[in-house]
């Protein structure tokens, strides 16, 4: 349960949603008699395995939206950083990150 990460202390809607997530992972894992790092264990057959899947992806999307919370954390702070470095009149001043999750974009080849 350690590789779930926690929110910061800040945002209450994030930590409402993190114990949700936790208390039903803990739910699954005291009703299926998981123990060990392996989280919800090998996905069982039948009815319980559909709640397997669910808890599944309530994990990756959870993990998926920390990480984009970060990277715009991320990129406002480097924005902010870079205008108060550069002088008013700096063409770099008003250049916006490039966006790397759009589709097709590739990284600069050598």
């Amino acid at each position: 349960m350690e590789e779930i990460t926690a929110p910061g202390q800040d945002d209450e809607d994030e930590q409402r949603t993190y114990t949700r997530l936790l208390t039903a992972i803990s739910d699954y894992r005291r009703r299926h008699h998981r123990a060990g790092p392996d989280i919800l264990g090998p996905r069982p057959q039948g009815l319980d395995g559909d709640e397997w899947d669910h808890l599944t992806d309530a994990i990756d999307l959870y993990t998926h939206a920390r990480v984009q919370h970060r990277l715009e954390q991320m990129r406002a702070r480097t924005a902010a950083e870079r205008a108060t470095l550069l002088p008013p009149t700096s063409p770099l001043r008003q250049q916006p990150p490039p966006d790397t999750h759009q589709p097709g974009h590739r990284p600069p080849t050598r």
